[in-house]
């Protein structure tokens, strides 16, 4: 139904709010998924169980002319309790009497883009603490643990190989500057990363994450789909920037509130560590007051999300 068709009636005010609503979320740019796996869930609560290296295959002769098993190690938990959250508008009668339309959708617009923020905010999380256990902030301003279950930061100098093995460590945490010899590096470094029975996980940068201040050395480094020669950035001496293959894919996020920090991701293994579940996807509502004639607007939602591993990315955070 029509704004302009706007009555004291509940049918009528939930069809208009909810227009309004949807409106206003279409074509908002959704984070979530490039960082994510983002799944469904039916419980209270999740659980992921961290498990170690499968091993490499045995030559038929070693082994017995026989097929070779070998046990793979459990290594961390991880639960994901569901939290919900919620915010809503009031609208007064006289408004809708008044047909005060621009006020009325300023408020549902502003509803949603709350909605939208909160959403990214929390996904953006992980990014802004994440050199953080027990003095990170979440996007309200309070503090919490964002230890992973290995009880590091996500970005450490020191992550355990396994919970049986804490004397060998690894590090996915750098304090460099963005550049290209950088960049380098860290995709070189986390080629050496090794799983618990010492083979090499074979991680492979191929998302580069920045802020919005790093858009431009970043798309200087992963190059862009012009066609154009690719020269690497700052070189006088015009080297091929052999990352400026389209293999190096930069997400820019806005919600990222650490101008210097990037990290060098590998997207497969990121979204088999970094988890999102949504209990209940954000749902509208809406009841008018019959004391004080008051039409109230909700948003509600359950959801949880966070990260078991580190193993998927290489973060830096420049002093």
């Amino acid at each position: 139904m029509a704004v302009t068709a706007l009555q004291w009636d509940k049918n009528v005010l939930e069809s208009v709010f909810s227009g309004l609503y949807t409106r206003e979320m279409t074509n908002k740019k959704d984070y979530i998924p490039s960082m994510f796996d983002v799944q469904k869930s039916d419980k209270a609560t999740e659980s992921v169980e961290m498990i170690g290296g499968e091993g490499l295959m045995e030559d038929w002769k070693f082994s017995n002319n026989q097929v070779k098993y070998e046990d793979v190690d459990q290594l961390w938990q991880k639960f994901f309790t569901h939290s919900k959250y919620s915010l809503g508008r009031e609208i007064d009668r006289d408004f809708v009497d008044d047909l005060k339309l621009t006020a009325i959708r300023d408020r549902i617009r502003s509803l949603a883009d709350a909605v939208y923020k909160t959403q990214q905010m929390q996904g953006a999380q992980w990014f802004n603490n994440g050199d953080k256990t027990t003095t990170a902030v979440d996007y309200r301003g309070r503090l919490y643990n964002a230890a992973l279950p290995d009880g590091k930061a996500l970005f450490a100098t020191d992550h355990p190989y396994s919970p049986t093995n804490a004397v060998d460590t690894q590090s996915n945490k750098i304090t460099t500057e963005l550049n290209i010899d950088n960049f380098d590096a860290a995709f070189v470094a986390m080629q050496g990363w090794k799983d618990d029975k010492g083979n090499l996980m074979a991680a492979m940068g191929d998302t580069l994450f920045v802020a919005p201040g790093l858009r431009r050395i970043a798309l200087q480094i992963a190059g862009l789909p012009d066609g154009a020669v690719k020269y690497e950035p700052g070189n006088a001496d015009h080297n091929a920037n052999v990352y400026a293959d389209g293999s190096i894919k930069v997400i820019v996020n806005p919600f990222f509130t650490n101008p210097k920090q990037w990290v060098l991701a590998d997207s497969t293994r990121m979204k088999n560590a970094m988890k999102w579940y949504n209990r209940r996807l954000p749902e509208t509502g809406s009841i008018t007051d019959f004391d004080t004639e008051v039409a109230k607007y909700k948003v509600v939602k359950r959801c949880s999300f966070g990260t078991v591993d580190w193993s998927w990315g290489i973060g830096s955070f420049p002093v």
